[in-house]
């Protein structure tokens, strides 16, 4: 027996095993910067798992006009856009027409979410444009969501990222149905979900208290354009074009990947209802 041959051919089963170890964390290592920079991230196959949830995510909206599906969309456009460089986002705005009929569901939970699926709920996957909005203007793009206002045909009402939320009511007149808005920041970065500052009141009883303040919102390249009549979105200034939808998505569900706690979309953290319709007295 060759001892020496067998000891050089251990050797070399360590050298590989060793490259595969260092090309794997090489791998990891990519995949953390592009969730940091917000270059392209989801490129998975179908099968691939991003996440896991404890309980269906539907597009039904509730009689407010709130779905679970886009709270989670909104949260994910939220996160991948608040860092400074890629847009400083306080508010994500979502356009319900846009997501997939089915939301995410399943037979049992807590379930894995696959790529497929987030294909399905994002089939645009459109790019996501942070712009800036006076108090003012983000009122009127609340009320354009009521047909009459401005070119708006149909009653289209936003999905709206946590921490942004306001109130509508129904029997008021064109253009004037949006009631209360309020922001408190959330910050994204941080799991679980934190709150941070005090709450600014940015239009009560109807009316806008601080006109000139600007907001960022983020919306995706549709809305942008003023599609779906939203037209005042296309006088946002100062635009920051950041990832897709569907990799704002995947980078979202990646902080509830097993073994870390899957997505509850009950949780108190996520602060709902973020949407209220007020009755007439």
């Amino acid at each position: 027996m060759n001892f020496n041959k067998i000891l050089l051919s251990c050797q070399q089963i360590m050298l590989t095993l060793c490259l595969v170890s260092v090309l794997s964390m090489a791998f990891d290592a990519a995949a953390d910067n592009k969730l940091k920079d917000g270059s392209n991230f989801a490129m998975g196959t179908g099968n691939q798992v991003f996440g896991r949830i404890t309980a269906a995510i539907p597009k039904v909206a509730d009689p407010n006009g709130e779905m679970p599906s886009g709270d989670l969309v909104a949260d994910a456009q939220l996160m991948a856009t608040q860092p400074a460089n890629l847009g400083r986002a306080q508010i994500a705005l979502v356009n319900p027409g846009e997501l997939g009929n089915n939301g995410l569901s399943g037979s049992y939970y807590p379930r894995d979410v696959r790529y497929d699926e987030l294909q399905t709920l994002q089939p645009m996957g459109l790019a996501l444009i942070t712009i800036s909005l006076t108090a003012q203007q983000l009122k009127y793009v609340l009320e354009q969501q009521f047909a009459g206002c401005g070119a708006q045909m149909q009653q289209t009402i936003l999905q709206v990222s946590n921490g942004f939320s306001f109130s509508w009511k129904p029997d008021r007149g064109t253009c004037s149905k949006i009631w209360e808005v309020k922001l408190t920041r959330v910050d994204m970065t941080q799991m679980p979900l934190e709150t941070s500052g005090t709450t600014d009141i940015i239009v009560s009883g109807g009316v806008v208290l601080n006109p000139d303040k600007t907001y960022r919102v983020t919306v995706n390249d549709s809305l942008a354009k003023g599609g779906d009549n939203f037209t005042i979105l296309k006088d946002g200034l100062n635009p920051t074009v950041g990832v897709s939808e569907i990799d704002a998505l995947a980078t979202y569900l990646e902080n509830f990947k097993f073994p870390k706690p899957p997505y509850d979309p009950n949780a108190a953290n996520l602060n709902k209802p973020r949407i209220i319709k007020l009755q007439a007295p």
